[in-house]
């Protein structure tokens, strides 16, 4: 009777061991899945769905019997036989290009070959701002004077990439009146071995970005502030959610 009950008492003992080293390990493997998936951003680049379109069979020659005949040609349902050269599937980045965003006011700013100029009026004081915005966001700067910055090889990290690229960029000022032309560049940009400076996206991408890091620091409190008029407006829409519904009545019932 003894030797029954502790063969169950050791039994149960061992089950319990058992069915606890079977969850660990399947918690420590549902972590390192869901870590796997937190840190893959490809997501945010590629088109949703299969890729079986890239299947599809070349379009073959319509071969017309003798006797038979057929409407002219329209451009309308023309198909174009040229081959593609270039990124397809998941390998299509499909992330629209950055724009420059200025956010002072009476400034205006435009991309083109790989450089955004911006005009500013001096009073914004931009230009002397411009230092203490790098240093947030680590980039050293290894030459400077009073039109000119240069900064040392910095990384720059993006929630929509797996791996952060580094860059180095010439900011420019050029005096106008009462304005200053303001003009940053790339003058490097790689991401691990791969040099990046051919791919006019990748380069319009990150010199786009800084500039708008930059608009950010150095925007006025009136543009980060929501105007009272639409604070009220969001609290009136928020009161009236809140609002119980009310029931209503059919006049037609007695």
């Amino acid at each position: 009777m003894l030797n029954n009950t502790l063969n169950k008492t050791l039994n149960k003992t061992i089950f319990k061991s058992n069915v606890i080293k079977k969850t660990a390990v399947l918690t420590v493997l549902a972590s390192l899945f869901l870590v796997g998936c937190g840190s893959d951003q490809n997501f945010k680049r590629e088109v949703e769905g299969n890729e079986d379109y890239l299947k599809s069979p070349t379009l073959k020659p319509l071969v017309i019997p003798k006797g038979i005949k057929v409407p002219a040609e329209s451009g309308d349902f023309y198909v174009d036989k040229s081959e593609f050269h270039g990124d397809l599937g998941k390998q299509l980045d499909i992330r629209p290009p950055s724009l420059p965003i200025p956010t002072i006011q009476d400034a205006f700013a435009i991309y083109n070959n790989g450089a955004v100029t911006f005009n500013v009026p001096l009073s914004s004081h931009v230009w002397e701002r411009i230092p203490d915005s790098l240093s947030k966001k680590n980039i050293s700067i290894v030459n400077r004077d009073n039109n000119t910055i240069k900064t040392g090889n910095a990384f720059m990290p993006r929630a929509d990439e797996d791996q952060a690229v580094q860059a180095t960029y010439s900011i420019k000022r050029q005096l106008l009146g009462d304005t200053e032309t303001i003009a940053i560049s790339i003058t490097s940009l790689t991401r691990g071995s791969d040099d990046l400076m051919s791919q006019p996206i990748e380069v319009q991408r990150y010199v786009v970005g800084l500039f708008n890091d930059i608009m950010d620091d150095v925007a006025p409190d009136s543009v980060r502030v929501v105007p009272p008029k639409a604070q009220n407006n969001s609290a009136e829409k928020d009161n009236e959610s809140k609002k119980p519904a009310t029931a209503v009545s059919d006049t037609n019932q007695e």
